[in-house]
């Protein structure tokens, strides 16, 4: 049982999208700020996209 439920953990939580995740809404809530959301939230987003 022990197994089965690591194995699961495993094939769900792999690849990059699990710690690109916090750059990207990051980025995301940054970019929401008027006038300097945009050029502030860019490289979170960049980062993002660079883990990915």
């Amino acid at each position: 049982m022990r197994f089965a439920t690591l194995l699961l953990a495993c094939v769900l939580l792999s690849g990059c999208a699990v710690v690109a995740l916090p750059f990207r809404v990051t980025g995301d809530v940054v970019g929401v700020v008027p006038v300097v959301g945009k050029p502030l939230g860019a490289p979170f987003r960049a980062v993002g996209d660079a883990i990915d």
